[in-house]
Parts: structure tokens; sequence; C-alpha cells
């Protein structure tokens, strides 16, 4: 049925509800040039700009027209729609591990206990499972063993500037971007302030290298108003696609904190454009972000600063793989082929 000339007539459900921000929209974003670029015909997208709600997932399953093939790239799989039905799985919240609940407690809210149950249940009807990462991979398998011959990873794709065309324009001084939605689980309080006293030990260092971070984010959203006051930080408010990736074009570094993650766009973003990230030194992000990746292994201001100052004082080179291939990624994901 599936893995024909992508030529051939394919009729194909795609539901794309849920992705108004953060790496849902970048992913939709890649979609949607994948889709103009290929010319696709009898493809049907629906949800659009609508919220992943209970009632949307009810009434989507429901089409007149027959479609061989029903892709949901928001973690839901469809249960019903579709001869072949397959999803794209990269809510990590949704798939916690138990230390992980344990840790978070609170932060994790009644709805996302609520929504992991749907996720979970849904999984189960569908034929083909797409993780962005081993880690992701794991987690799933491990809640759902019944479906592990089903899992595919296959990393999210990521399309820069054509770093020829579009040299990086630096800011005046050293800046340092954390393109985080700040969220509760994220715990990005007591992570900003490691980050804040990391930079107050590199302006006192013998070096003096004053550094601004830029976080993408508004001080209503920080548990913590009072850090806002800190002469390094910039909050900047939350930005386009197209405005991150500016950013990171500009600034001397990423610092990308979050643990929560099954694929981090930030991670793949800063090896793909020759931009060093800052960040644990965890499997996960010795995967997605490889060459690029400065690690620290402690949360705390010292091995931070360490990390910063590595970051802002080795020149780092753009990835020349086709890692995070666009057209090979959604032909997977789609179940078409290209001779």
């Amino acid at each position: 049925m599936f893995g024909r000339d992508w030529k051939e007539t394919i009729e194909m459900l795609v539901d794309c509800a849920g992705a108004r921000i953060g790496g849902a929209k970048r992913l939709l974003n890649e979609f949607d040039s994948y889709v103009r670029d290929r010319s696709i015909s009898n493809l049907r997208v629906v949800g659009r700009d609508r919220r992943l709600t209970a009632p949307w997932i009810a009434r989507r399953e429901y089409q007149r027209q027959r479609f061989e093939c029903a892709v949901a790239l928001n973690n839901v799989g469809f249960t019903i729609a579709g001869c072949e039905r397959r999803v794209l799985m990269h809510g990590a919240q949704h798939f916690l591990w138990p230390e992980e609940a344990q840790n978070l407690g609170w932060r994790i809210s009644p709805a996302v206990h609520v929504q992991a149950q749907v996720v979970r249940t849904a999984a189960l009807r569908s034929h083909r499972i797409f993780v962005p990462s081993t880690s992701m991979a794991e987690r799933v398998a491990s809640a759902l063993p019944s479906t592990a011959d089903r899992i595919t990873v296959t990393y999210n794709p990521v399309t820069v500037p054509d770093m020829a065309t579009t040299p990086r324009r630096r800011f005046g001084s050293p800046h340092i971007l954390c393109p985080v939605i700040i969220t509760p689980r994220k715990m990005m309080t007591a992570r900003l302030r490691a980050a804040l006293a990391a930079l107050d030990l590199l302006a006192a260092s013998p070096e003096q290298i004053d550094v601004t971070l830029l976080v993408t984010a508004r001080v209503g959203t920080l548990e913590d108003p009072l850090l806002s006051g800190h002469p390094r930080l910039a909050l900047i408010g939350e930005r386009s696609a197209e405005g991150i990736t500016d950013l990171m074009l500009r600034c001397d570094a990423i610092y990308f904190p979050t643990e929560l993650e099954s694929f981090g766009y930030p991670l793949a973003e800063g090896r793909m454009m020759g931009v060093p990230v800052v960040a644990r030194r965890s499997a996960h992000n010795i995967e997605i972000a490889g060459p690029a990746l400065v690690g620290y292994d402690r949360e705390c201001p010292e091995d931070i600063a360490a990390a910063l100052h590595t970051a802002l004082t080795t020149k780092f080179s753009p990835d020349q793989t086709k890692k995070f291939d666009r057209n090979s990624y959604f032909d997977q994901l789609l179940g078409v082929s290209r001779n």
C-alpha cells in the first residue's frame, strides 16, 4: 500500500492541530515548506490554527473522504480514520519516568496526566509511531511495550538559512540566547539563577567577560519577578520561529538548560548553524547537538561558567551532514518514496 512512487495518488489525511508555538510550530513550518516544494496531491491537512482539544480529537476521526493513511503530527494518533494510522510523538511530559514524576510533583498539572492517558491509548491503535530521539523512543517503549516494534526514531527536520548568503551579524558585545518557553515543569527560575551567577563569575574573572543573557520570556512568566532586575538579563518576549533563527545567527552561544525534552530544536539549530549550545552533558543532548554541545555536569555557577567560557572562546562550524533533512524526514513520516 505504501512506499510507492510519490507521484501516484495517495489519499492522505494530516492533522496539525496544536501547532501554534514552540517546536510544534517550527515543525509545521517545515511541513508547509515540504508540501509546497513537493507539490503532493490528494493530501488533506486539518486542524490548522486549532487547539488540540477533546472535541477536536473526536471530530477529526469522521471524514467523508476515505483515506489510505492518517497522520497525526500532534502526539494523539488517529483511532478510526485511515487504513494505516501514523503518529508523531514529541511530548516527553506524557511519558515521564517515575523519578521525574516524583520530582516534578505539582509542576505537572492534572491536565497533563489526563492527556497522557489519551496519548497512550491512541498510540495502541497506531500502526507506526515516530519519535524524534532515542530517549523518546525509550520512554514510549517502556510505557507501552507492545508498541516497541512500531517505533521509528527520525530526527525532526531543521532547515536553516544558507550560511553562505546569510553571514552571522554579531551583537556588539557577547550575547547568549536562551530560547525557552517558560512553563512550571521546566523549572527555569533556578536555572536562570545559576546561569546569571555564572555570568557574574565571568564578569569578575581576570578576562572580565561581560555577557548579556537574552531570554524569550516576559516578566510575568518568571516565578521570581525580582530575577528580571538582574543587569545581565534581558527578557525579550516570545519570538516567531524566524525571529529565533535571526537571534541565533547573531548571538555568541545558546543556553538550553531544560531536561524534559523529546528533541529540543535549539540543540539541533545550534549544531546546523555552528553556534555552540551550552547544556547538560546528557546522552540526549549529545545525540541532538553533537559537536555543537558544550556540556556541563552539575547545574552550579562554576560548571556553567566554565562551559560558557569554552563556548565564547572556541570556534564552531556548521554541521554539513543531512542529519535533519526535511525531505527525507517527511517522505518517511508520510510513507511516500521518490525515485
